[in-house]
């Protein structure tokens, strides 16, 4: 089995092409319904969560209170981002936010908590008692190993026109509207070709955004290290180096490396992922379909915030240098 039969890539010409074929009527009607979307405005862009993104390290470490690090080991990493949502949920509580509530981070409140003991987190990466509240700080700008997507693949245009609007025209680039089959990853869950990618809808009351974006967020699951070890035969997985590879990739690795069987009666294959491309200069275009259809910022983003970027959009829209 190739990566091309269960990864595949598809070019459209232009915004009529995608619309038609991504209808109820459509080539790709099922897509609608068993998928969710992430748009991004450049095809340069990998799919990588904002924590494990190169230019990103730096930022991490330094939002994160931590001395001088490469953030090269998972350990380093890990703990970081560990003492970033300890951060974020210690200052929203005492200002009286409403958090999701961690009772083991609680009766740490006021301590240092220099160090995390296995016994008290699952062995994953985010673990589950801190999914929500990772969730939570994703949608904040806070970097995690939290991939956002929409269950709208009109959502998810957004992000990929209104990008593209904002960093210009480079004729040669494409946006791209990820689709991720949540539905057949589902159903793999259960069997003993699951995949290891959580797909995780949070709570919406505490995240107006998501509720208007019809978010969910996707993680691939990884080795916990955020602890040290409590013997010191586990402290040589201390130096294991960051794992970087992009969802697509780690999809792929997966499924060729252990054999996942995504052939139907049909001789066809399960379809994971699709990346949809659509040439950069239609942006323009695509922007105005989706502001008709009322996929504007100001109905992406909740209040006034959404207000003034839909203002934003439409001036860079309007302007004639791009």
């Amino acid at each position: 089995m190739e990566t091309s039969d269960f990864i595949k890539e598809v070019h459209f010409n232009n915004v009529k092409e995608l619309f038609d074929e991504l209808s109820p009527f459509g080539k790709y009607k099922y897509v609608l319904r068993d998928f969710v979307f992430r748009g991004e405005s450049s095809s340069h862009y990998k799919l990588l969560p904002s924590a494990l993104r190169e230019q990103n390290k730096k930022w991490l470490f330094s939002l994160s209170d931590l001395s001088v690090s490469n953030l090269e080991t998972e350990h380093e990493q890990q703990y970081a981002e560990f003492r970033l949502l300890k951060k974020f949920f210690e200052m929203a509580d005492h200002k009286g936010i409403n958090v999701p509530d961690i009772p083991f981070m609680r009766k740490e409140v006021l301590n240092v908590f220099p160090f995390v003991r296995k016994s008290t987190l699952s062995n994953v990466w985010i673990p589950e008692e801190l999914l929500e509240l990772a969730a939570l700080a994703q949608h904040y700008g806070v970097p995690t190993r939290l991939i956002d997507w929409s269950i709208s693949h009109m959502v998810s245009l957004y992000f990929a026109a209104s990008g593209a609007l904002k960093n210009g025209n480079n004729e040669d680039d494409y946006m791209v509207l990820w689709a991720l089959n949540f539905r057949h990853l589902e159903f793999l869950r259960e069997t003993v070709s699951r995949i290891p990618l959580r797909i995780i809808k949070p709570t919406y009351h505490r995240n107006p955004n998501l509720l208007a974006q019809k978010g969910v967020l996707s993680c691939w699951t990884y080795k916990n290290m955020v602890a040290f070890p409590e013997s010191f035969d586990g402290f040589n997985e201390l130096n294991e180096p960051v794992d970087r590879t992009p969802l697509d990739d780690l999809i792929s690795n997966y499924v060729n490396s252990n054999g996942i069987g995504l052939k139907n009666s049909d001789s066809s294959y399960s379809i994971l992922l699709y990346k949809f491309h659509l040439p950069i200069n239609e942006a323009r275009t695509l922007y105005k379909v989706l502001t008709d259809y009322n996929f504007g910022a100001d109905n992406i983003f909740s209040g006034l915030s959404g207000v003034f970027q839909r203002m934003k959009d439409d001036a860079l829209f309007n302007s004639p240098i791009l």
